[in-house]
């Protein structure tokens, strides 16, 4: 296993005590032991070595003495900066970018993923080109094994890399045209998207899981793990429910704080998902520590992807770890549990389809088809057979009023909340 120094700048802009845990919790889901944590506080970041010559001096002793193998810096460097401190340090420089797209690399499984992985990792690597051609080499190929970027000498070509950018994204456009098409089936149809967004490991899969449990539908149970971007890519659901209307939920890869912003560029494709959505559950840990600025974070990514309009709801999940007691502010569940689900579910339905209505319908009896249909997605609260047609009450929802509108005889509205 390989052993690793973290070095983070507290430069007054983010918590980086945060920050740091945060960076070693994916070197240790890398299989990295972290065997020292430094911190300095500067007002800017040395141009060279990026924190300051008594700090390194520290550092130098410190891989010696512990008999680390890398030194992972919580920022971004320069290509000069790791050029400089693995001279200095003798020893293979890592920053947070490149960890990041280290982890990304694997957990991509599908083709999407690998193809916007593939994409960030190129765009990573082309403007470290210059004047580092061994760093970059080292990098890739040290005593951490990473799939990462700087494998071998044919990768550091320029050309090669740029014709690389083209490419992939000539991929990625096929297969959102691809995604387009699927989504204007599903506007053709007017099934609602339904997005679960959320910083990673915050509980998203694992509450499109229980929402599929509670309604037996375990055949569509999507991959679960308590672990750091356990997927990268877009998982669609088709939620039926007797006596509702269909909506599609999806689970989507979570977000980080400070993640580059070329890299959203690349998941671009996997995140439009988000964008198209008629309503956003955003899944936050409650129990964590950071729970505020996880929020903030996931807040500014659904910026970066112009989802401030959409109505989003905020669901706090791990309900079974905090005192309840206590009062608490927001809406909770439980996925282990599964308390309030059924109240989520009630939420989905209200905040996609609206308010709830009672309709009385007439049916001539050769419209079978619309009779099967208000079994399918309504409630039946009474039926009468007379001479020219089926009477029909039923409970049902205002989007749905149009659906049916040829055949309503009159509407009220019902009191009654759905009963999840």
């Amino acid at each position: 296993m390989d052993k690793a120094i973290l070095i983070g700048l507290d430069l007054g802009t983010y918590n980086t005590e945060a920050s740091l845990l945060e960076l070693e919790s994916i070197a240790v889901a890398l299989n990295i032991e972290v065997v020292a944590t430094f911190t300095q506080k500067l007002k800017m970041p040395n141009i060279k070595t990026y924190v300051g010559s008594g700090k390194i001096a520290e550092v130098k002793k410190a891989i010696t003495f512990l008999k680390a193998t890398m030194v992972i810096f919580d920022d971004e460097l320069s290509p000069a900066q790791i050029r400089n401190l693995e001279e200095i340090l003798d020893t293979q420089i890592i920053d947070r970018s490149f960890l990041i797209l280290s982890i990304f690399t694997e957990r991509a499984k599908t083709k999407s993923a690998t193809l916007e992985v593939s994409l960030a990792q190129q765009k990573y690597l082309l403007p470290r080109l210059v004047g580092m051609r061994s760093s970059l080499s080292r990098q890739g190929g040290g005593s951490y094994n990473a799939k990462g970027p700087g494998e071998t000498k044919l990768e550091l070509d320029r050309r090669l890399i740029v014709r690389n950018i083209a490419k992939l994204e000539k991929a990625i456009k096929r297969l959102n045209r691809q995604k387009r098409t699927s989504r204007k089936a599903r506007t053709i149809s007017q099934i609602p998207i339904v997005s679960l967004v959320g910083y990673t490991n915050a509980g998203k899969s694992a509450t499109l899981n229980s929402l599929i449990k509670l309604l037996n539908l375990q055949s569509n149970l999507v991959f679960e793990e308590d672990l750091l971007f356990a997927t990268l890519d877009t998982t669609a659901r088709k939620i039926v429910k007797k006596g509702y209307p269909a909506f599609v939920l999806t689970d989507t890869i979570g977000f980080l704080t400070r993640l580059p912003h070329a890299f959203i560029n690349s998941f671009q494709s996997t995140l439009s998902e988000v964008a198209n959505s008629d309503l956003i559950l955003h899944i936050i840990d409650g129990t964590h520590q950071q729970k505020e600025l996880h929020e903030q974070t996931t807040n500014e990514v659904l910026s970066e992807l112009n989802c401030g309009e959409i109505n989003t709801l905020k669901v706090y999940t791990r309900l079974d770890l905090i005192d309840k007691t206590k009062k608490r502010p927001g809406f909770w569940i439980s996925n282990k549990t599964l308390e309030n689900l059924n109240l989520l579910m009630e939420l989905i339905y209200e905040n996609t389809f609206g308010k709830e209505l009672i309709a009385k319908l007439r049916v001539p009896y050769n419209k079978q088809k619309i009779v099967h249909t208000l079994n399918e997605q309504t409630r039946i609260l009474d039926t009468k057979y007379e001479n020219n047609y089926i009477e029909i009450d039923v409970r049902l929802f205002e989007k749905q009023i149009n659906h049916f509108q040829d055949f309503i005889y009159r509407t009220i509205n019902s009191t009654r909340k759905n009963t999840g």
